[in-house]
């Protein structure tokens, strides 16, 4: 319920009701009195509750304190988003990431390990002493004998300054078995052209799968996307549709033209799109269309605010939010992807949330009867896991490691609510599917020798699991 509706109904709700209309943000007790049209016992009630959630948030607060670790001001800011000491709350767990940061920085002990610090916290409480310490190790020659050990692991940038100088040279990379290809791509120094994002449609075509990619920012689902449309062009099975997406859909499908590429510096989040296109095989009579929606990674912020009760941040969410909702409420069939970024971890963001954060708000979302997200009309839901080549080696297949990974703790109320899902509605067979997702071998950080095989692993679910039709969604478009 919104403020006016609070405002013109305060005689109707009840006291508890109101209170908890003020613990989410929405109203004030102040503003509520000034209406004149709450009476003396309402107020009373409500100021007892108030008092005795105080009392409570205190004594938790007092607890937070003493244990004084992430986890514990994590889990406070959870329980209370709007308490008394969510500033401080913050504060406290931006402090002991920057102390966690710069111990660690301190045992590598490396220009590496100081720059990091110095990219995560660039005014962080350590920030003078990281750039004495680069400064010190730079004047006693460390960082060359760092890259000559593992160059792979340094910005493209550095390696490309120390080739220029002669402090580097071309046979000191081919020595850690750096490719000759890769180096020809670094000395190159290309860039990826900016992306050029098409409108969000209204609607959706009725009659074609839809697939949809979800993700929070930086979850890889967007360089996923670009392998899988890359990989089936290459491979004969593609035809994009014009309209909506069509030149994005372009420049993602060469993004992967060449087998050594350059990554993008980054990939849009901020705008859903909408991606229409066949898959065929070359002696098929019929093709797959598909309908594939790239979520924006802000729909998981909606996930947050909706759980809440609280108005969502700006316009751009709202219309995020309501186009989403529209789509998955008409009537085609509909597959899921969720993307989940192995490398980043369950590190917290800008705003002190967490991946598991975020897709644990989303299940919370997903269990919403108001809204129906996953129904009759849902064919599959996979969990991919991108950089997966980053887990370490095993006796057991990528596959039997990411179930492991994704049935950790961090993950595990996300995974079992989906896998509710999968149960009450007779989807993968009641089981959760999950994939692993590679790129190949990266150098530099932003070079890519790519190896296309996980994303064959999408395109064949695709393949297999999408019917070939007489009718095809560039029936619609291209005319």
């Amino acid at each position: 319920m919104d403020r006016d509706n609070i405002f013109n109904n305060i005689d109707d709700l009840p006291a508890e009701q109101l209170f908890e209309y003020i613990i989410q943000g929405i109203v004030t007790l102040p503003e509520l009195r000034q209406t004149g049209q709450l009476d003396a016992s309402k107020r009373r009630v409500i100021e007892k509750l108030l008092k005795d959630r105080e009392k409570e948030e205190e004594e938790f607060w007092e607890q937070c304190i003493e244990n004084n670790t992430i986890s514990a001001f994590s889990d406070y800011i959870e329980k209370y988003p709007n308490g008394i000491f969510k500033l401080e709350a913050k504060n406290k767990i931006s402090h002991l990431e920057d102390d966690n940061a710069w111990n660690n920085a301190q045992d590598q002990n490396t220009i590496l390990s100081f720059t990091q610090y110095l990219g995560m916290y660039p005014n962080g409480k350590f920030t003078l002493e990281a750039k004495n310490k680069i400064k010190e190790l730079e004047e006693n020659g460390f960082e060359i004998g760092e890259i000559k050990k593992n160059p792979k692991e340094f910005p493209a940038d550095k390696i490309r300054y120390y080739l220029s100088n002669g402090q580097l040279s071309k046979e000191d990379l081919l020595q850690k078995n750096i490719p000759e290809e890769v180096i020809h791509k670094l000395l190159k120094n290309e860039s990826t052209p900016d992306f050029v994002l098409g409108s969000t449609p209204a609607s959706i075509p009725d009659g074609f799968t839809e697939v949809y990619f979800w993700g929070i920012r930086g979850s890889g689902k967007t360089t996923a996307l670009s392998a899988v449309l890359s990989t089936a062009n290459k491979n004969g099975l593609l035809e994009i549709a014009q309209g909506p997406g069509y030149n994005y859909m372009l420049q993602l499908q060469n993004l992967f033209y060449d087998k050594i590429s350059t990554l993008p510096a980054g990939t849009p989040s901020d705008k859903t799109q909408y991606l229409p296109f066949i898959l065929k095989k070359s002696n098929e009579r019929n093709a797959r269309s598909v309908s594939l929606i790239e979520l924006s990674g802000e729909i998981f912020q909606c996930f947050l605010y909706k759980n809440a009760s609280k108005p969502l941040p700006t316009k751009q969410h709202e219309e995020t939010f309501n186009t989403l909702i529209k789509y998955l409420n008409g009537p085609n069939r509909k597959m899921h992807f969720f993307f989940v970024d192995y490398d980043r971890g369950n590190d917290a963001d800008q705003d002190s949330y967490r991946q598991s954060h975020y897709l644990n708000a989303a299940a919370t979302f997903f269990n919403d009867s108001q809204y129906n997200i996953f129904g009759k009309s849902t064919d599959a839901i996979y969990i991919v896991l991108t950089k997966s080549d980053l887990m370490p080696q095993s006796e057991f297949t990528k596959r039997e490691q990411v179930k492991e990974y994704l049935n950790s703790s961090n993950y595990l109320g996300f995974v079992n609510s989906l896998r509710d899902k999968c149960k009450k509605h007779s989807i993968n067979g009641g089981r959760i599917l999950g994939l692993p997702f590679s790129l190949g071998t990266v150098y530099f950080e932003e070079i890519c020798d790519f190896n296309s095989e996980t994303a064959e692993n999408i395109i064949d679910i695709l393949m297999r699991r999408i019917d070939p039709k007489g009718n095809s969604i560039l029936d619609v478009f291209n005319k």
